[in-house]
């Protein structure tokens, strides 16, 4: 039987009120339709009901599947048979695909649900068709596993139609990309501020990001790296608009480094930042400051320092990585494809403490941080920086 329609499965939006919730879901549509486009799928018919989002006339479900999968606001998706709801077809129909489906001697279940109309219970219609692939199919010796079987066929009864199905395409989840308004997001082309962005696109934040171009005290490796991971998130944007700022830094980082105790340079840098990038807000109407900062993992991170650098800032500072270790960045780094260009071995910052053999300040205080501001005049700095970056369309 060839799968002719993709369920789409979407959670966190049908908690939302229902003006909220009808928003959401013309946007996660919205979104849908573009990505679809984006590979090639221009006339598909889709339909919404709470909960489920339905996709028709498509040549290849599963590939369909598996491109909307990545949808942010998308739980889950499958390739499924779409069959009128009557339970003659629904028996001949749930035979023929454990037919294609399942190979001999293996093990497996069907799970239903149904729609209260319907006249037979989940639990009943369930034992109702796998009694009937037993009976049809006993050439090639089933056996029902109900705990861990080889295949679980599900059986999704609607009023009109019912869809039957065995694969799941986990999804992205969260919310659809855009509906929580705008954020500044710093992306160094590390491991961790791609990272830190993407997971506050899933939030459904739309991004800008960031990029401090520190040259000379960064190679043209660091810079191309940072080019293409900002690339890569790109591919994630539902949407034709993308475009990132690259801030011209290095007079200005040389002006720390000329400046400041070299123990010091990591946070007057990173204060500087944070204030060009509050200025970029304003430009763009965003409405926070998005960072790869993960609580203790070096010493410009550690709690007294996220404190003193934070101090009294204008816009909140968003850090989805403050509570995951390395390993747990590395794996979502792998996952949205982003870790074998931010992995690559190369100079990051010849201003940083380490490289010029200092250790870094660990437990700054606040006043240390107000005086390099005021010593170096911040504010103006960080203006200037924002007034001369460049904005760069992706």
């Amino acid at each position: 039987m060839e799968n002719n329609v993709v369920l789409v499965r979407y959670g966190e939006v049908t908690l939302k009120s229902p003006y909220v919730r009808e928003l959401m879901e013309k946007k996660l549509i919205d979104h849908i339709k573009y990505v679809l486009r984006k590979h090639g799928y221009e006339r598909v018919n889709i339909r919404l009901i709470p909960g489920r989002i339905f996709i028709n006339n498509v040549d290849n479900a599963a590939e369909v599947a598996n491109i909307v999968s990545k949808v942010f606001g998308v739980v889950s998706t499958s390739p499924a048979v779409e069959v009128r709801t009557e339970i003659s077809e629904i028996k001949k129909s749930v035979v023929n695909y454990a037919l294609e489906v399942l190979k001999e001697n293996q093990s497996f279940a069907i799970r239903a649900r149904r729609v209260k109309r319907f006249p037979i219970t989940s639990k009943e219609l369930e034992k109702i068709l796998g009694a009937e692939v037993l009976d049809k199919l006993g050439e090639k010796k089933l056996k029902v596993n109900l705990t861990s079987p080889d295949v679980t066929i599900y059986v999704e009864v609607r009023s009109r139609k019912t869809y039957i199905y065995h694969e799941v395409f986990d999804g992205i989840g969260g919310l659809p990309y855009g509906v929580e308004g705008k954020a500044i997001s710093l992306v160094s082309g590390g491991i961790d501020s791609p990272v830190a962005t993407w997971l506050i696109m899933k939030r459904g934040v739309k991004v800008i990001p960031v990029f401090f171009n520190s040259g000379p005290f960064t190679s043209r490796e660091a810079v191309e790296k940072a080019h293409t991971t900002i690339k890569i998130l790109r591919e994630w944007v539902p949407e034709d608009e993308f475009y990132f700022y690259e801030v011209s830094y290095g007079e200005a980082l040389r002006t720390i480094v000329e400046n400041v105790r070299p123990q010091l340079v990591c946070l007057a840098c990173k204060r500087t930042m944070f204030k060009t990038a509050i200025e970029l807000a304003r430009i763009e109407g965003a409405k926070a400051i998005v960072t790869g900062e993960s609580l203790g993992q070096v010493a410009s991170q550690t709690l007294d320092n996220i404190f003193a650098i934070s101090y009294n800032l204008e816009y909140p500072i968003l850090r989805p990585l403050i509570g995951l270790d390395k390993d747990e960045i590395v794996k979502l780094a792998r996952k949205i494809g982003t870790y074998d260009v931010s992995s690559r071995n190369v100079i990051e910052c010849r201003a940083s403490p380490a490289y010029r053999g200092f250790k870094a300040i660990a437990h700054a205080k606040v006043d240390i941080v107000l005086e390099l501001e005021k010593k170096l005049d911040i504010d103006r700095l960080a203006k200037e920086l924002a007034k001369n970056s460049k904005k760069i369309p992706v």
